[in-house]
């Protein structure tokens, strides 16, 4: 669970908040409001996976090991954590 910018409370799901955006936002369990991540925070997420996949296919390539590209999915996860679970959320008027 999340905090809530208008309650300042752990009632958005972590599910909700990664999906929420400002044309469909999470509702907070405990106040009923609704909050949202800002595009942006989305964007960073995607484009440092997309960088460490690089990264990963680089060495797979170099090293001639395929073993290298499940390195993609730990990737994934940090980029996620890193730039969308770690954002503040944002009020919906």
């Amino acid at each position: 669970m999340h905090p809530c910018p208008h309650c300042h409370h752990s009632g958005i799901h972590t599910l909700h908040k990664l999906l929420s955006v400002s044309f469909a936002p999470a509702t907070c369990s405990l106040c009923g409001r609704r909050a949202y991540l800002h595009i942006v925070h989305g964007l960073r997420a995607m484009i440092a996976w997309v960088l460490l996949t690089w990264v990963f296919i680089g060495v797979a390539l170099w090293q001639s090991m395929s073993i290298y590209l499940i390195g993609t999915v730990p990737a994934f996860f940090f980029a996620l954590d890193k730039w969308m679970l770690s954002a503040p959320m944002r009020r919906c008027e």
